[in-house]
């Protein structure tokens, strides 16, 4: 057994910071550090995922639907549903994706 801690050393004051806390046989567990005002604009996954707010508050947008999420809040997309996040405060999210899915693809959403 392993044990894994996504708010374990949160890393804030470089942006937006993707990185996988760990991999299972059938999905990627990605912690998003969003600082205050960060945005990830509109994209889409190739399959299911689900956001989590660990910490702080995210302004989840799809399509004319608007939804601030609070520390423990939670929101699924079925794949190619466009979304886009906005911190509101420094922010930790809990991403799970697809085993198939690429972090390197999360990663390129946090580059401005």
């Amino acid at each position: 057994m392993r044990t894994f801690a996504f708010l374990e050393a949160p890393r804030f004051g470089e942006g937006v910071v993707a990185e996988k806390i760990l991999e299972s046989p059938f999905s990627k567990e990605i912690r998003i550090c969003m600082d205050k005002g960060n945005i990830m604009r509109e994209h889409a996954a190739p399959g299911p995922i689900t956001v989590m707010v660990l910490e702080g508050c995210v302004t989840v947008t799809s399509g004319s639907d608007t939804a601030d999420l609070l520390r423990g809040q939670i929101v699924c997309f079925d794949a190619h549903v466009p979304h886009s996040l906005e911190a509101r405060t420094d922010s930790v999210v809990r991403l799970t994706l697809s085993k198939n899915d690429a972090l390197a693809r999360v990663i390129d959403l946090t580059k401005a």
